[in-house]
């Protein structure tokens, strides 16, 4: 009866493992990253502290304009026969926004009309589970995954500078607070030919950097769209 039972179980593997493959990838990415929500910022004020030690910041650095962003991640996928897929891909990513500088608040408490912009810079590890189908399309395969995705923030780093119309340099650039983790949901598509492809993908973030809860009047979320190339390996 034990034999039985460990031959059913081993043809049971086989038929399930039967069709599929297992693929491993590099992946090269870019894109933008911005914040959404009520109180991310089209426009921002440069303060300039009055009291010791206290370095100049900006005002409101989640902003709305997107930025360069970047990383690298790797990536394992399991697929069917009948395309299906189901992987996790993990990787290190800076991702970038921007707001517009139109004023600075020197240390004498006048406000100065100035030009310039100040870059926000959340980096981390980042970890997307997913699952989704592929499809066929005569010498591509075109992946269509989704899933959620969490950003493990490290740091975050605001720069910036503005001038006035005297010509006037004022800079910022300084670690901000950050939350630990920055939950998102994401979509991807990739096409591969042979083992190289081109993908394209967007992240909605769900937490709000403002510490509220979603729908909040202070709600600030992380938002990226992504582009980048990928290298089947022959693992």
């Amino acid at each position: 009866m034990k034999k039985f039972t460990l031959s059913c179980l081993a043809a049971l593997v086989a038929h399930l493992s039967y069709g599929q493959q297992t693929e491993v990838s590099a992946h090269l990415t870019s894109g933008a990253a911005s914040f959404r929500g009520a109180a991310a910022a089209s426009e921002a004020m440069l303060v300039l502290p009055t009291a010791a030690g206290v370095r100049p910041y900006t005002n409101d650095a989640y902003g709305r304009r997107p930025a360069f962003s970047y990383g690298i991640a790797g990536q394992v996928q399991r697929v069917t026969a009948a395309g299906r897929l189901l992987g996790v891909q993990a990787g290190y990513e800076f991702l970038r926004s921007r707001v517009q500088l139109t004023s600075v608040l020197d240390r004498s408490g006048t406000v100065v009309l100035a030009d310039g912009h100040t870059t926000l810079t959340n980096s981390g590890l980042n970890v997307h589970p997913f699952f989704g189908q592929r499809f066929d399309l005569g010498g591509v395969a075109l992946d269509v995954t989704a899933g959620p995705e969490v950003g493990l923030v490290l740091r975050s780093h605001e720069k910036g500078e503005a001038v006035s119309g005297k010509g006037v340099r004022y800079g910022v650039d300084q670690d901000l607070s950050h939350p630990s983790v920055d939950a998102r949901a994401r979509l991807n598509l990739t096409a591969y030919y042979r083992n190289t492809g081109l993908s394209l993908g967007y992240s909605r973030g769900f937490t709000n950097y403002q510490g509220a809860s979603e729908g909040d009047a202070n709600g600030r979320y992380a938002q990226v769209f992504r582009a980048g190339l990928s290298f089947r390996l022959g693992l």
